[in-house]
């Protein structure tokens, strides 16, 4: 018995001392969220392609629980989700377009496929997209793609 603990012993030591070695060379693993323009339905943008517009035209809308938009969403982005009072949080959003008018509005949840933003984008395409000539679009990747870039 105990011949076994000590060869697991020498084995989880080995296995970790590889893993160390390998991370000290190789680095971490790369989280960056990977994204094809041409491959994502309309609507939908990469990051990179964001990057390409002017940002001063740009109106971050945060699609998450407001614990997390509070926490750590993007500075000067407004909160509107499906899970809380949507008259007061869209009261909010059409506050921030008055106070400053962006004519492009980049959605964004916590990852990829997230559904609420594809949701907040829909209702403010069909609300206020024609009317106020809004652009709306939803980040592929969610807060992940922009914590990637940091």
């Amino acid at each position: 018995m105990k011949r076994l603990v000590e060869t697991i012993f020498f084995l989880s030591f080995l296995s970790s001392l590889g893993a160390f070695i390998t991370f000290q060379i190789m680095g971490g693993p790369d989280r960056s969220v990977i994204c094809d323009q041409d491959s994502l339905p309309e609507y939908v943008v990469c990051l990179s392609t964001v990057r390409e517009l002017n940002a001063d035209e740009i109106l971050w809308v945060d699609a998450r629980p407001r614990k997390q938009w509070e926490a750590d969403g993007v500075d000067g982005s407004v909160l509107l989700n499906d899970q809380e009072d949507w008259i007061d949080l869209e009261f909010g959003f059409m506050g921030k377009m008055n106070e400053d008018f962006k004519p492009i509005v980049v959605v964004y949840c916590n990852q990829s496929g997230c559904g609420s933003s594809k949701y907040v984008a829909r209702q403010l395409r069909e609300k206020h997209g024609e009317a106020l000539g809004l652009q709306v679009l939803v980040l592929e990747g969610g807060i992940n793609a922009l914590k990637s870039e940091k």
